[in-house]
């Protein structure tokens, strides 16, 4: 493993958690996945945000083609209980997942009820993007508006602004590439395509 699984998690919490409050802000994780010694066949910044966000109280799906030793490896190392998309507060999207299995997450994701809307789900998607680009970001965190460029948006871009329609129901977004950097995109946050 040799990442320390105090400082090195508070670390990456807190750089989610930076994202989290400025939408379409790109960070790195890299400094935390360099130690990562443990093969994973997920992406690192993908496990290590596992590491930081599981624990025996929350419950985490994984989707995608060979998912089972990324499923065995967070359990061993979280102690997180592994539960169906409808039923997982963590929904892990690896890059390897069809658009069929995508799809399937959007429409059985939870995204809480109007008593409970903290019961909802949070995506965990590894793709690509970068700043600037084909996407403009508005809301909470965003003082004017932010662009960003996401790879396969059209995989669950409709479909997440459609969970996301009355809130404070939704899901919030993280996404994670193969340079370990991360991006967020709370549910608050509105999404539209860039006027050329």
């Amino acid at each position: 493993m040799s990442i320390d699984m105090v400082h090195d998690t508070q670390k990456v919490f807190r750089t989610i958690l930076h994202c989290m409050s400025r939408p379409g802000t790109i960070e790195s994780l890299k400094e935390v996945t360099d130690r990562l010694t443990t093969a994973v066949e997920s992406l690192p910044g993908t496990f290590v945000t596992a590491l930081t966000i599981l624990d025996r109280e929350a419950s985490f799906a994984v989707v995608g083609l060979d998912t089972k030793k990324t499923e065995e490896l967070m359990v061993a190392y979280t102690m997180a209980a592994q539960e169906k998309i409808s039923e997982a507060d963590y929904v892990f999207i690896t890059k390897e997942a069809a658009k069929e299995q995508i799809a399937d997450v959007f429409q059985q994701v939870k995204i809480g009820t109007l008593e409970d809307p903290q019961q909802s789900a949070t995506i965990i998607f590894e793709t690509e993007f970068s700043q600037g680009g084909k996407w403009s970001l508005a809301g909470p965190g965003i003082k004017t508006t932010r662009e960003v460029s996401i790879h396969d948006e059209c995989e669950w871009l409709e479909a997440r602004n459609n969970l996301n329609k009355e809130f404070p129901l939704g899901i919030d977004m993280i996404f994670v590439d193969e340079l370990s950097n991360v991006m967020c995109l709370p549910r608050t946050t509105v999404i539209k395509r860039c006027e050329v």
